[in-house]
């Protein structure tokens, strides 16, 4: 569940949320930015291109090691289902 958040929602709603900190400071010191169409725009397709990077960092580092030769699909044998596996590869020594 942490996980899905951290790489899903935090990276998709980051620009957002640095935007408005920026929105903030610049009304304080005077500013009349507001939010606009164009600048929604920008922070989603920034945000949609850094939760593709966390998608892609995450596949790339997580999941099975892949050091097995061939891989066997889940079966049904006997009433029961029987989990996928990768066989491993023989030592050359």
């Amino acid at each position: 569940m942490i996980r899905g958040l951290l790489f899903h929602v935090i990276p998709l709603i980051l620009p957002f949320v640095v935007y408005a900190v920026y929105l903030y400071f610049n009304k304080r010191a005077g500013g009349d930015k507001t939010w606009r169409g164009k600048s929604i725009a920008v922070s989603t397709v920034i945000g949609l291109m850094l939760m593709a990077i966390s998608l892609i960092v995450l596949g790339s580092v997580s999941g099975e090691t892949r050091d097995g030769t061939e891989y066997i699909p889940p079966k049904f044998e006997d009433g029961r289902i029987i989990d996928s596996q990768v066989v491993p590869a023989k030592d050359k020594n």
